[in-house]
């Protein structure tokens, strides 16, 4: 899914995402400096979405703080999201023959174990070609920060040392199989 195109604006969707991942309740001024779009630009998108009822406007004597609308914010973060989900799926069937299977945790909202937590994504390679894995996780991490997400644990594993941590029993693996609703190739 091509998120620019569904929204119709790159700026508008830039806008969105930064609401989303980075930071709410901040200025047309501040945005034109984060996202490197002009003043005008920016508050054309925003008079939009505005009108559109996606964001409201806090008018203060001195500033004016953009957000999401509370009513719709749980949506557009689930549209969102899953515009990321299919950009990695994306990306990870370009690596199929590297990538046997992945877990998509924290991040999108999958229950994980408790000592792990803080894992968004687990992937599960066949053949231990450090150079592509490498290339992979510069892939992901460009994905993520596109959408002005900076922090992201990803945690990278061998089929034969998952298989391993399997057969003793490794509480990080036994959370994972028991949480395959999500996987993917």
């Amino acid at each position: 899914m091509n998120i620019e195109k569904l929204i119709w604006s790159k700026t508008k969707t830039d806008i969105i995402k930064y609401l989303l991942f980075k930071r709410q309740w901040i200025s047309i001024r501040a945005l034109e400096t984060e996202l490197e779009w002009s003043f005008p630009a920016i508050k054309k998108q925003v008079d939009s979405l505005l009108e559109a009822e996606i964001v409201t406007i806090d008018k203060d004597n001195n500033k004016w703080s953009i957000c999401i609308s509370a009513d719709i914010y749980e949506l557009i973060r689930k549209i969102f999201t899953q515009s990321i989900e299919f950009a990695l799926n994306r990306e990870f069937t370009k690596y199929d023959t590297i990538i046997e299977k992945y877990y998509l945790w924290k991040f999108f909202g999958n229950p994980i174990m408790n000592n792990a937590q803080d894992i968004d994504i687990v992937v599960i390679y066949k053949h231990l070609w450090k150079d592509f894995i490498e290339r992979i996780k510069i892939d992901i991490a460009e994905i993520f920060k596109n959408n002005f997400i900076n922090d992201i644990s990803m945690v990278f594993m061998s089929n034969d040392d998952f298989q391993r941590r399997y057969r003793l029993s490794d509480k990080f693996v036994l959370s994972i199989l028991r949480n395959t609703k999500n996987t993917n190739i």
